[in-house]
């Protein structure tokens, strides 16, 4: 299994190291070990006074302390080494609220590369929100009947997986949009497509993938 420990301590200790307040880190980590076949995962991280913990989205794992190797103001350079076992090396630039970059775990024998944003968390007794209108409706056309018979075509142009309400559109003109939460990162180009009935309604399968993902059809 792959393993990834420690990640996203840098911007905690960068920007916020004699801070006492609580933040949080989220992000995507990105281990690009086998290039063909990059395996993604999402990352959450809460750095404080008391210092800080990562937690790590499956098909990746790994919890784990981190500590500040160097870090340059002025460049924005930051190394942050992790000890989880096993040792991992992050290499990153910190720019404003974000941060990306690069690591490898046990000298080289596995490497990825991350990004992160920066958000504090909120106040015990946050002001209201304003009051925001609706947003308008969006005619959609029902799931369960816009799939039969089974339909086969193409993704038009580029297909980077799937993060929430990812649209895809297809080459005889149909356009669908992710209709559950999911996360999945793949990269292919001009991939070939099914989309059959479930119980749950639409699905899609993309070629040579062996997530498939609920969908509905918006036009």
């Amino acid at each position: 299994m792959r393993r990834f420990y420690g990640l996203f301590l840098l911007l905690a200790f960068a920007n916020y190291a004699r801070a006492t307040p609580t933040f949080d880190f989220a992000g995507t980590a990105i281990n690009t070990t086998h290039p063909d076949k990059p395996v993604a995962a999402q990352i959450h991280m809460t750095v404080g006074s008391g210092g800080c913990k990562l937690f790590v989205s499956l098909p990746l794992n790994g919890s784990g302390l981190c500590i500040l190797k160097s870090f340059d103001e002025q460049s924005g350079q930051i190394e942050i080494i992790s000890y989880g076992p096993p040792i991992i090396a992050w290499h990153g630039t910190v720019k404003g609220n974000l941060a990306s970059g690069s690591y490898t775990i046990d000298a080289g024998a596995q490497t990825g590369s991350f990004y992160l944003a920066i958000s504090r968390l909120p106040e015990k007794n946050p002001a209201p929100e304003p009051h925001k209108e609706p947003a308008p409706a969006i005619s959609v056309i029902p799931s369960r009947s816009s799939c039969v018979p089974t339909i086969e075509s193409a993704i038009t142009g580029e297909i980077e997986g799937w993060d929430g309400e990812t649209i895809f559109k297809l080459d005889n003109g149909q356009i669908w949009q992710q209709a559950e939460y999911d996360y999945t990162y793949f990269y292919e180009y001009h991939p070939d497509i099914t989309i059959y009935e479930t119980r749950a309604g639409c699905r899609m399968k993309v070629e040579d993938e062996d997530e498939t993902v609920l969908v509905k059809r918006i036009k």
